[in-house]
């Protein structure tokens, strides 16, 4: 009766968050059909080389955030071991439930079934207290906040700006043929156009 529930609070899976960040910069997955980004990093004049490079190395200053003692890895841990808990616990029952009658008794087998019916019910219940006590997605959105942060001061530091897409752009990103490559190259096109930068900078937030 174990649970793949307990699966979502693996928290060392998380880091993979950030590799969007590198997808914000320039990189689509190859076999992946991606919705346009809204928005990008751009730098006037920047080569294609160096756009890839600086993203990339941007994208793995992220990933490398030390986030094991964050209150979100933390609160993800304790989940995981909860959900073990009441698997162990659920497991002990049903041990402990088929010890006490035996075959040869009568209706033995429908009371067996009926109560481990109970104790997969009452396993559920738990689990699902814990996941909404824990609130997994809003974890998960405050580690990714933590590494997106390091990877902004990192493209920020490299002299970089965010710019926001029009939607004739996005449009066109999206209706793209030629795969990955071509994404690349229209993203950089845009990125590193001073026309661009200039008239489609991201308005800070206040």
């Amino acid at each position: 009766m174990k649970s793949n529930r307990k699966d979502q609070f693996v928290f060392f899976g998380s880091r993979f968050l950030t590799c969007a960040a590198v997808v914000s910069f320039s990189a689509v997955g190859a076999y992946a059909k991606v919705a346009a980004p809204l928005t990008i990093w751009a730098k006037a004049d920047v080569s294609y080389d160096q756009f890839n490079a600086e993203a990339l190395e941007c994208g793995m200053q992220g990933l490398a955030v030390n986030i094991d003692n964050t209150e979100e890895v933390k609160a993800l841990a304790q989940a995981s071991k909860q959900l073990e808990a009441i698997d162990a616990s659920a497991q002990a029952a049903l041990g402990r439930d088929a010890g006490q009658m035996g075959d040869t008794q009568a209706g033995a087998g429908s009371i067996r079934v009926h109560n481990g019916l109970d104790i997969a019910a009452r396993q559920a219940a738990d689990q699902q207290a814990v996941i909404a006590a824990t609130r997994p997605e809003e974890q998960y959105a405050g580690i990714k906040k933590k590494m997106f942060t390091v990877v902004r001061k990192c493209m920020l530091d490299r002299g970089y700006a965010k710019i926001v897409l029009t939607a004739d752009q996005r449009n066109e990103y999206s209706s793209m043929k030629g795969g990955a490559d071509a994404r690349r190259n229209y993203i950089h096109q845009l990125a590193s156009d001073p026309q661009v930068l200039e008239t489609q900078r991201e308005t800070p937030a206040p």
